[in-house]
């Protein structure tokens, strides 16, 4: 069933259909289109792939994320390489429900992501708990500002400093 939903993907991607033809042709072979819910069959078969076609389609549709919490899961999974893309979405919605998984992922150590020596991944997860500017996010980032890593460390402390938690020393 995911292989078919990918080629019907991939068609639309393609311009080898137009959205409303693909939304038929998706809806009389599936049911209606549920991209949440697609997101959940995606995670439970570990298709990375399916993943990056799903947010692609989101993208297309303007999709309004009702399921935060199947962003947050997958943000910290390790298995697709959509972490960057997750992020962006989490921090449109800045959900007090994703502090946690943007604080995992802020320190995951993902093998596609090697070259990442400015740990940007980190770095954005941080700039988004700060946006989230609760409680939980503070003390997330007072967390990660103790980081053994300097860049993700700094980071943090940059974020903190921009909230007014801590502040610069004099000169």
């Amino acid at each position: 069933m995911i292989p078919e939903k990918k080629n019907l993907i991939i068609s639309l991607m393609k311009n080898d259909i137009d959205f409303s033809r693909f939304l038929n042709k998706f809806n009389e072979a599936h049911g209606e289109l549920d991209i949440c819910n697609e997101l959940i069959l995606a995670r439970e078969a570990k298709d990375g792939e399916f993943v990056d076609l799903l947010l692609y389609l989101a993208a297309v549709v303007s999709y309004e994320f009702k399921c935060i919490d199947v962003l947050n899961d997958l943000i910290t999974d390790d298995w697709h390489e959509k972490h960057e893309e997750l992020v962006r979405l989490l921090d449109f919605y800045k959900s007090a429900s994703s502090v946690n998984s943007l604080y995992y992922a802020a320190l995951l150590k993902l093998s596609y992501r090697d070259y990442d020596e400015d740990f940007v991944l980190a770095d954005k997860c941080i700039r988004t708990l700060a946006k989230i500017n609760n409680k939980d996010a503070i003390e997330k980032l007072k967390l990660l500002s103790a980081a053994n890593n300097d860049a993700i460390s700094n980071s943090a402390k940059k974020q903190l400093k921009k909230l007014g938690v801590i502040v610069s020393p004099p000169f």
